[in-house]
């Protein structure tokens, strides 16, 4: 067991730090107290505890995801523990001073809260803006690939009739081949007749010269 005398500086004051370290210090079964000194920017902490509680407890003092509190700088002394304390306190001011404190307080903490919202807004603004431009270029994508499937339509629109002309050519180039071949046949048959009656002639010739 020891005893932590641990100065913390920075904003500390008037943001709700005394709060927030009680509220640690009570999960963590410390014992002591939390004040503001007198300076009006610093506070002092009084804890009592076993050695790693109270390093864990020291990390936990710098309010690292509070956007309020900002503590710059936590020196410690360490003591022999007293056992004066059965529970951990927050150490107040003249009530009525404390009073128009914490009004004073909460004004500035909602406005601070104010700016922050219309920060987060703004850049809320600012992504639905890209996520609008992002939506019109995939429009514009799209369009091209419309305009590409229509030439590709029209592309396989003059491959059917190149193949369709292609086909009726063909028919056009069998029948003039079968003609010709009709024709050569008719000739040849002639040619074949002519030769025979040839023959025959020059056979009789020689029959009658014998």
């Amino acid at each position: 067991m020891q005893r932590a005398i641990i100065t913390v500086k920075g904003r500390v004051q008037r943001v709700g730090y005394r709060d927030f370290v009680a509220e640690i210090a009570d999960k963590m079964g410390i014992t002591g107290s939390v004040q503001n000194l007198p300076d009006g920017k610093n506070v002092e902490i009084m804890a009592e505890a076993e050695k790693k509680v109270l390093e864990e407890f020291l990390k936990l003092l710098w309010a690292k995801e509070d956007r309020i509190i900002k503590v710059l700088k936590i020196d410690v002394q360490y003591q022999v523990p007293k056992h004066d304390h059965e529970y951990f306190e927050i150490i107040y001011d003249d009530f009525q001073k404390e009073g128009f404190e914490r009004i004073g307080d909460a004004v500035v903490f909602l406005k601070k809260i104010h700016n922050v919202q219309v920060e987060m807004l703004g850049k809320q603004d600012q992504m639905l803006g890209k996520q609008d431009q992002m939506l019109g270029k995939q429009d514009q994508m799209l369009g091209k690939q419309d305009q590409m499937l229509g030439k590709q339509d029209q592309i396989l629109d003059k491959q059917d009739i190149m193949v369709e002309k292609l086909d009726h050519t063909g028919k056009e180039i069998v029948n003039e081949i079968r003609d010709l071949r009709g024709d050569l046949k008719s000739y040849m048959d002639r040619r074949f007749l002519r030769i025979e009656d040839e023959i025959s002639e020059i056979r009789m010739k020689i029959g009658m010269s014998h």
